[in-house]
Parts: structure tokens; sequence; C-alpha cells
């Protein structure tokens, strides 16, 4: 199977890890007196988490989505500074699999849940939250955060777009992970790993991750 993508921030994973508070962040734009700062509520409706992940290296794949908890995006003069979401991993769902075909595509969702993958039971959340933003040419900005899945926090890097609309702000972001860096592998005893070896050599490494983050900015933005 397979930062959940992009950009903005991961709060309190109910004990599973302790990532950054946005108050404590350090992002590239220096604090003064004179800057405005503005939070947007994530829209948990139409903001998505896209997973992807390959079999034997990229001939066979599997997508699907999840659903975010909440979130909430920090400007500071109009710019993205900070933010996280946070997703429920209860929600994965299994997107390339028709739902006429209900019993291989309620197999993989078990499977994903399950002790070898996400292990959601024990786990029920996972996040990310923005330690460091850049701002590049366009609408595009460099976005630096913590990614928390399962027991395992660590650091990751991608760019993201910036669509605005007379209605709503989004951010979009895709990047790839290696799930072993995240326990995200078959943990069982040593008998049990034998007889999962199409999880562990099988099912490729990398997992990619795409985040759309919409919120709805107040009326005098």
């Amino acid at each position: 199977m397979n930062k959940v993508i992009g950009y903005i921030v991961f709060a309190m994973l109910m004990g599973c890890v302790q990532p950054v508070l946005a108050s404590e962040q350090q992002a590239d734009h220096p604090r003064n007196d004179s800057t405005e700062i503005m939070y947007l509520n994530v829209d948990t409706g139409q903001s998505v988490v896209k997973w992807k992940g390959t079999e034997m290296r990229g001939s066979d794949s599997h997508e699907g989505i999840l659903k975010l908890r909440e979130g909430r995006l920090e400007l500071k003069n109009g710019l993205l500074e900070g933010g996280y979401f946070i997703a429920d991993m209860h929600s994965i769902t299994v997107t390339d699999i028709p739902e006429s075909d209900p019993v291989p595509r309620r197999y993989l969702t078990e499977h994903l849940e399950s002790e070898d993958f996400f292990y959601v039971e024990k786990y029920p959340i996972a996040g990310f939250e923005i330690t460091k933003t850049r701002e590049l040419e366009g609408d595009r900005v460099r976005i630096t955060g913590n990614l928390s899945i399962r027991d395992v926090t660590r650091a990751v890097e991608f760019i993201a777009e910036k669509i605005q609309t007379s209605e709503a702000m989004m951010y979009k972001a895709s990047f790839i992970i290696d799930r072993f860096e995240y326990n995200i592998s078959y943990q069982g005893s040593y008998w049990k790993r034998i007889t999962s070896l199409i999880d562990n050599n099988f099912v490729d490494a990398e997992i990619l991750i795409s985040v759309e983050l919409v919120a709805n900015p107040p009326n005098n933005y």
C-alpha cells in the first residue's frame, strides 16, 4: 500500500506524539508589532488527503482518501506562516476498487487499518504541522513541517501551490514518504513475518501523499 499530505500542522496526537505548537513555530517571516496575524479554520468537508501506493515496483497500485478531523492555517500579512491538520485514520477509504466489488474493497481496507499497516485501533489519527515557510515565485510556497504517523514524527519538506478565489483559499501539495520510516510494515512475530513476505517485499516502500486544504477567508480578507 501506500503526507498525507501537504503542508499545515499537527496539533496533539492523543498521547501518541507531541508535535510543535503553532505558537512556538519559528517561520522565516519574523514577527513584529505591525504584523497582521489571521487564523483560518480548515473546511474539513472540502479538504482531503489522498494516498497512493504501488506494488512490484509500480506494476500495480491502489489509492484512496482520508478525511480530516480539523485543521487551521495561520497567515501573517496575507502569507502562509503556520498551521496544522489532523486526519482521521478510521476514515481511510479505497477509491480504485469500485463499490460493486465489496469483498476485495473491504479486504484491502481492513488490511490497511490493521497492525500490518496503519494500526488505526492504536493510532486513530495522523497529522502534519508547519514549522517553517518560504515564499517562492508565483503562488508557490516551500513548506517544512513535522509529519506524524503511527508512533513516528519526521520532518518533511515540499512545495505547495496556493489557489485563491472569492469564496475560498486552497493549498495543494504532494510528496512521497517511505512507509518503513513510519513503521508502516508488518510488526508481527518471526513466523508471522515469514507469512507476510508479500507485505514487506512485494508492496513498494513509497507512498504518495497529496493534500488539498481549503479554508474560507473572512469577508474583509
